[in-house]
């Protein structure tokens, strides 16, 4: 038997430094941080699957509460992924913006952020088109910045 979703209710990314992680998202986009908390305790090993871990953890969420990035820092977790997106494992994000893509980028490469390639236009469909990049994160993450429309 099938189970039909009702919502997609967050993506969860582990990182590094949840503080670093924080600081950065906090300085790109207008969201709300709940938390950092910490987890700890023979359940948390249970439910992630590395007995003895412990984990810290924080809810970021994009001006609604139905879309949430959950941010996670484990300690005594696995060992780092190749995150970027041709490795199998791997995911990545995407925010709609408001803002002008091209300019957005200029913005944050001046200011030093790392980015895939420069932006682009997709392929037109009718689930997605607009113009897109992808930004890197400190962690290797990629975050897809969608500008949404038939723009060239």
């Amino acid at each position: 038997m099938r189970t039909r979703i009702k919502a997609l209710q967050h993506v969860g990314l582990t990182v590094a430094d949840l503080d670093r992680s924080i600081a950065f998202y906090r300085e790109l986009f207008d969201i709300q941080v709940h938390g950092p908390w910490l987890r700890e305790g023979r359940r948390v090993g249970e439910i992630t699957g590395y007995p003895g871990c412990s984990v810290r953890q924080c809810f970021l969420s994009f001006g609604r509460n139905d879309q949430i990035l959950e941010l996670l820092e484990y300690v005594g977790g696995g060992p780092p992924i190749l995150p970027a997106n041709g490795s199998a494992g791997a995911a990545h994000f995407a925010v709609e913006i408001d803002d002008d893509l091209d300019a957005l980028y200029e913005n944050l490469l001046a200011e030093g952020h790392r980015f895939v390639s420069a932006p682009m236009t997709t392929s037109p469909h009718p689930l997605f088109h607009g113009r897109i990049v992808y930004l890197i994160d400190p962690d290797g993450f990629r975050i897809e910045l969608y500008q949404s429309g038939p723009l060239s």
